[in-house]
């Protein structure tokens, strides 16, 4: 199994460098960068963590592909991956043309990882957040056009999202484009079956991950695809440290990302009701106050499954379940210190243990 890294968002962007090298250095297989204009928090609540002395607002990001690009000329063999891209803020066809650069750039070490979208990103900036998965789907088959068509070569196409006429796409990249989907749903797993070399959803329970592997597999029919995790960690090597980890309000939060299906699963209701964070929650939103309500309803066990934690030995343990059902490449995306600042040297310290006794 691979294990890749999350690039780091905030200034000053020397870091990215930095990790970069560090991760290399360290035998990660890969980096990967969010590709976001708003974080997960409310302002109220990022104001009371410590980090905020530091950082005054947790919506910093710098654009992906450039940061991308900016790091690749020092390392030579770690990979750098989007995590996760879409298709309302950039064209596809200027998403494909920052995609191949970061495909030369990075000398074909580049995996475009892309999804339907994410409300926050898109819903307060004035763009239309309508039929994402089915706008997602003519991206990826404009793409694929794109992609295939030869020097000089004019495109025309009429899709509902997008028309092209006398168009020509002419930059090829130097090694495959690898393209990885952010898939949970079936209809977004059939897109992954039919144009993508890799799936990569975010953190579900193994035995969920199993099932989804085996529709991926059925609609791909015989078709290889890489199967990836992006998981969030949180890790100590005390569980009840972990515990109380867990409690703490800004982690909490990501609990309410999961869709209301998980709560429903364990026989709870969502405190938003029907809801499905990737694409209705905007933290701006909501005050400190509508937000400490919230995850006061979240039970300790929907709090658990929206991390792989605990000690090292067991979140070893679960990611073990995961290769056992065909993961082949994980994203550890260490959110310990957030509920704990004192617990950053430390909690790299046991992820980078549980990479090596991979």
């Amino acid at each position: 199994m691979e294990f890749g890294s999350v690039a780091p968002t905030f200034p000053p962007i020397g870091e990215t460098i930095k990790i970069a090298k560090r991760l290399e250095e360290k035998g990660y297989d890969a980096i990967w960068f969010p590709d976001h204009l708003m974080g997960w928090y409310p302002n109220d609540l990022w104001k009371e963590t410590p980090f905020y002395s530091r950082y005054k607002s947790c919506h910093m990001f710098y654009d992906a592909f450039c940061q991308i690009c900016y790091a690749a000329s020092y390392t030579k063999k770690i990979k750098y991956g989007v995590s996760v891209t879409e298709v309302f803020r950039r064209h596809p066809a200027v998403l494909l043309q920052q995609a191949i650069t970061a495909n030369h750039a990075t000398d074909g070490k580049f995996i475009l990882g892309i999804g339907a979208g994410e409300a926050e990103n898109i819903v307060p900036y004035g763009i239309n957040f309508d039929k994402p998965v089915e706008r997602l789907e003519e991206a990826l088959k404009l793409i694929k056009i794109m992609l295939d068509a030869d020097y000089g070569q004019t495109i025309d196409f009429d899709g509902k999202f997008y028309k092209f006429k006398d168009a020509v796409f002419d930059l090829k990249p130097i090694e495959k484009l690898q393209i990885w989907i952010g898939a949970h749903g079936d209809r977004m797993l059939k897109l992954t079956a039919k144009y993508a070399d890799g799936w990569i959803p975010t953190t579900i329970p193994p035995e969920l991950y199993g099932k989804k592997v085996e529709k991926l597999e059925k609609f791909a029919n015989d078709r290889e695809i890489k199967k990836a995790l992006f998981a969030s960690v949180v890790v100590d090597d005390d569980k009840m440290e972990v515990e109380r980890l867990l409690k703490t309000p800004i982690l909490k939060v990501h609990a309410l990302l999961l869709s209301s299906e998980f709560y429903e699963m364990l026989g709870y209701k969502h405190p938003f009701g029907k809801f499905y964070g990737l694409l209705h929650y905007i933290p701006t939103k909501y005050k400190k106050e509508q937000i400490m309500e919230a995850i006061s309803k979240i039970p300790d066990e929907i709090s658990k499954i929206s991390f792989i934690s605990g000690t090292p030995e067991e979140v070893r343990d679960e990611l073990e379940k995961y290769e056992k059902f065909g993961c082949e490449h994980v994203v550890l995306w260490n959110l310990t210190y957030f509920g704990d600042l004192k617990k950053v040297k430390r909690s790299y310290e046991l992820i980078d243990e549980i990479v090596k006794s991979f």
